[in-house]
């Protein structure tokens, strides 16, 4: 009888079980055994599977292949981690495939029978013509070689394969441990032949269900539980395609809808009325009588090189706290989740305020005030900030170039510290004012090389952004002045490493927050290099200090300022997450508001296989606070089955 004996080692480790080829050889041939070849192999399951196939396929195969060196442990767990996927391997080979058809015609057979009014006895003789039979390999333990260490024993493609432990464990010499494998593994076929004739035995079993219909569509001869299984998953995928649309129907059809519109009034204002899609050529004449017709409450223009920003900015006088109209309103008067670019209720003066606060959407297509992330997160973009330092904002009065002064992030929540309120459109005095712009200026992501005096006007732009929760991203701008060139030497710009944040980013990134004082005190103190004015206003009083900040103290009166103060121009972002299966189909899709939680879909099922059950472990990825599209799948942890985790 002809033997191979098969090293495995791990990767670059030194196997000398070659080298005594002729000792082995002898000890062998004392059992009646021709050791024929040594080779060796890295201890994978691919590995091992891929060198007993080569061994199966040369000429003349031996007729057992000792696996040397490859158990590490008294149990059978290291025979699992190596060798199921051989066992599985070796069953594949042993059996034919399911036939195509077999499905088809199995249910047209039952289909007819049902048609003939056949009765149970009829029914169960037709089930028992399409039973089908397949080999199941048997796995045989080979006992303890020494120290508790155990071998096993199975069929592969006509040979016999015997696994041993590795010789140092046992305690004995491997040349003994060769002969005895060779000596159990051909008792133990020999003594299971008639239970189990060339390792294998036989079961009756009726193959997984294939096709569309025989998977999802519920078929007379169903039992109710999968009548219920495919409703179940019918429902399901009905539901992902009401998800789907709905998708489609925000990102997609709304957008474009929006886009198209837009471009309506800009090619409008731009006086290019062609109905081409084409975005107008942009110049500095605006035709506001075209645009008054449309809607009396067009107050203004505003456009931003590098971005999709050029839009008609509205203002409704009417707006309070409460209600903004155009949040949720195009220029048409119409519902739109887009709504407008509109100016602040506290700006009471319109466009004339000494600082015209406009709001706009941040849209996931960038469109509306979506762009304004383009300065940076938690980090200024100063690239960008360098191609795209000023803004143009014009009205029926006048057209403006306004300079960037500031780019910055705040709260609205006082659970993350101080609001500083940005929104103001009108100020006490020349103090009040340069107050102001001393607490946009430190907060401002970079240093903008563009002065500033009382006598300036300025823009304001605000737009959600979620570095936190419902925080806020600004841009402010001032005016050019008569005579003043309207370009920045933005060579002198830079990042300002010194930013004012509200209290959360200080507790997420560490670092203490500067301190802040007010514009008189950090100009005497040197701390101002932006200042052009004459400075006369040192005396002035502020009697309204809460117009600047507002208190976080939790008293009444406190809360109320606070109130009136924090921002109710909500745009939310959402972000989509998929749940997917081990397979890879759609579990559930969810739209989440930018970091909240997606909620986890109930636990999938992974069905089980000839040798392994599957449980499901948990998700593969974190989904407590969504930043990203995400997609997710789920993890399965195989445990092998009684019968195989036994040993036989």
């Amino acid at each position: 009888m002809q033997i191979q004996i098969l090293s495995v080692s791990k990767k670059n480790e030194t196997d000398a079980l070659p080298e005594r080829a002729d000792e082995l050889r002898t000890k062998l041939d004392k059992y009646g055994y021709s050791l024929t070849e040594i080779k060796k192999t890295v201890r994978t399951p691919v590995t091992i599977n891929a060198a007993l196939d080569s061994i199966a396929k040369s000429n003349g195969s031996p007729d057992v292949v000792i696996i040397a060196n490859a158990l590490n442990t008294k149990d059978s767990r290291s025979f699992k981690k190596y060798f199921v996927e051989t066992v599985v391997a070796a069953e594949h080979a042993e059996n034919d495939p399911v036939p195509k058809d077999y499905w088809k015609k199995r249910n047209k057979a039952f289909s007819d029978a049902r048609k003939n009014k056949a009765d149970k006895q009829q029914l169960d003789e037709l089930a028992k013509e399409f039973e089908l039979t397949r080999k199941k390999a048997k796995v045989f333990p080979l006992g303890d070689f020494g120290n508790e260490y155990k071998g096993y024993c199975f069929m592969y493609r006509g040979m016999r394969v015997a696994v041993v432990p590795q010789a140092e464990l046992t305690g004995v010499d491997f040349a003994q441990i060769a002969a005895l494998a060779a000596v159990r593994t051909t008792e133990v076929f020999e003594n299971s032949s008639n239970d189990y004739p060339d390792g294998f035995g036989t079961e009756k079993y009726i193959p997984e269900k294939t096709g569309f219909v025989n998977n999802f569509i519920p078929v007379r001869g169903d039992s109710k539980k999968e009548v219920g299984r495919k409703c179940v998953l019918i429902i399901a995928f009905l539901v992902f395609l009401a998800a789907l649309a709905l998708l489609l129907y925000n990102m997609v059809f709304l957008s474009l809808k929006n886009a198209q519109l837009n471009g309506e009034i800009q090619r409008i204002a731009h006086g290019n009325t062609s109905d081409d899609n084409k975005k107008p050529d942009v110049d500095d004449t605006i035709n506001w009588d075209e645009l008054k017709e449309i809607n009396e409450e067009i107050v203004g223009w505003i456009r931003m090189d590098n971005t999709v920003i050029d839009y008609p900015v509205l203002w409704h006088e009417s707006d309070d706290r409460n209600s903004q109209y155009y949040l949720s309103h195009n220029y048409k008067g119409g519902y739109d989740s887009f709504g407008s670019i509109f100016l602040d209720y506290r700006c009471t003066e319109g466009t004339d305020s000494k600082n015209v606060v406009m709001h706009g959407h941040h849209m996931n297509d960038g469109s509306m005030f979506g762009n304004l992330m383009n300065y940076g997160g938690t980090s200024g973009n100063l690239d960008f900030y360098k191609e795209t330092p000023t803004i143009e904002f014009d009205t029926p009065k006048a057209n403006g170039t306004y300079k960037i002064i500031s780019v910055f992030k705040t709260n609205t929540l006082s659970s993350q510290g101080e609001f500083f309120n940005y929104m103001r459109g009108d100020f006490e005095n020349e103090k009040d004012f340069m107050n102001y712009v001393y607490n946009v200026r430190i907060r401002s992501l970079f240093n903008c090389p563009v002065d500033v005096n009382e006598d300036d006007t300025l823009i304001t732009l605000s737009t959600c952004s979620y570095e936190f929760t419902n925080f806020r991203t600004v841009v402010v701008a001032r005016r050019v002045r008569d005579g003043e060139s309207p370009k920045v030497d933005v060579s002198k710009a830079s990042i300002n490493g010194n930013a004012v944040w509200p209290d959360v980013y200080y507790s997420a990134y560490g670092g203490s927050r500067p301190e802040v004082t007010d514009f008189c005190t950090a100009y005497d103190a040197g701390e101002i290099d932006w200042y052009t004015g004459d400075y006369d206003f040192k005396e002035q009083e502020i009697t309204d200090t809460s117009a600047t900040t507002a208190s976080t103290s939790g008293d009444s009166k406190s809360d109320s300022k606070k109130s009136d103060a924090e921002p109710q121009t909500e745009a939310k972002v959402y972000l989509t997450v998929e749940f997917i299966n081990y397979d890879g189909s759609e579990i559930s899709t969810q739209q989440v508001e930018y970091g909240q939680a997606a909620k986890a879909p109930e636990d999938p099922v992974k069905p089980s296989d000839d040798f392994y059950d599957y449980v499901f472990k948990g998700w593969q990825l974190d989904f407590d606070n969504v930043t990203a599209n995400m997609i997710i799948a789920p993890e399965f942890e195989a445990v092998l089955k009684p019968e195989y985790a036994q040993g036989g």
